[in-house]
């Protein structure tokens, strides 16, 4: 799932796309606009300027490529023409295209984005690799700062042509604020890539094609992104003790967040197993400092 996917998911399930107006298929477009002549034949079609400052998500496009997934601030709009002028896009939109139109009135996108970034840090920790080291005939490599404190779960050398070789000689020395860690390797060839996974904070996402973890269900980001969001609503001081709606919300989401979680775990493998063999003098008293693995 992308970011954008996500952020559609958002919107619609707070209620924040309108029956006529939230969802609509265009019928042409160009990359800095978007039409939709539907709208002349209704009773109450929107204003002059009335959808001024909402987000135009092109949902999905008819060759599933860009613009699809890709957002646009809309700056005008003339009722006459029934055109919205759009925050110039890469791609042209096309007749065909489906559009999602959010209010922005309450929920606006970059505060959102900023509670699905909350939300995906909340979530827990996930795999992440690191390959940012190369080997050499030395024993000490210096580890990267993401990892300084965080122990491996697993490790590999090699590249994507020779395979990739498990690691079960190394001994991780973490660091104190300030200093860099260090990792040592034992019996390791020189010139090969060391592939580290390890848990991590996922990710910044701000990107409509940011990725979101495969390991975390659409559902529970959906569901944690919401509960951030309206944590952040509630909280403002406008709003306290004047929504009860999006006080019930929250804790109706945590419920459904919980039974999801209980449905999709987010799940996380155990580390690899440690094995010594031939293992030299100083790594014998490295490893008893690692002692456990």
């Amino acid at each position: 799932m992308y970011l954008s996917d996500l952020l559609q998911n958002i919107y619609s399930d707070l209620g924040q796309t309108d029956p006529v107006l939230g969802n609509f298929v265009a019928t042409g477009g160009s990359v800095s606009t978007i039409i939709n002549t539907g709208w002349a034949t209704l009773e109450n079609p929107p204003e002059e300027d009335s959808l001024k400052n909402r987000y135009a998500f092109i949902t999905s496009t008819t060759d599933g490529l860009a613009p699809q997934g890709q957002w646009s601030k809309v700056t005008a709009y003339v009722d006459s023409t029934n055109t919205m002028t759009i925050t110039t896009l890469a791609t042209a939109v096309g007749t065909g295209d489906i559009i999602q139109l959010p209010k922005q009135d309450l929920f606006p996108l970059q505060e959102v984005i900023a509670r699905v970034n909350r939300a995906l840090t909340n979530l827990g920790n996930i795999i992440v690799p690191d390959t940012s080291i190369t080997t050499t005939a030395a024993l000490a490599y210096t580890l990267p700062l993401t990892l300084k404190n965080k122990k491996p779960l697993s490790m590999f050398y090699g590249d994507d042509d020779n395979g990739w070789y498990p690691i079960s000689d190394w001994v991780w020395e973490p660091a104190a604020a300030g200093t860099t860690g260090q990792l040592f390797l034992n019996n390791v060839p020189s010139g090969f890539t060391v592939k580290i996974f390890y848990y991590g904070i996922h990710p910044y996402v701000s990107a409509y094609n940011s990725v979101i973890y495969e390991g975390i269900h659409p559902n529970i980001a959906t569901l944690k992104s919401i509960i951030e969001v309206l944590n952040w609503y509630n909280n403002r001081d406008e709003n306290q003790g004047a929504n009860e709606f999006y006080l019930w919300m929250v804790g109706e989401k945590k419920k459904e967040l919980m039974e999801e979680l209980m449905r999709n775990p987010i799940t996380k493998p155990d580390k690899a197993p440690r094995y010594f063999t031939d293992i030299q003098p100083v790594f014998g008293e490295l490893n008893a400092r690692n002692k456990g693995g």
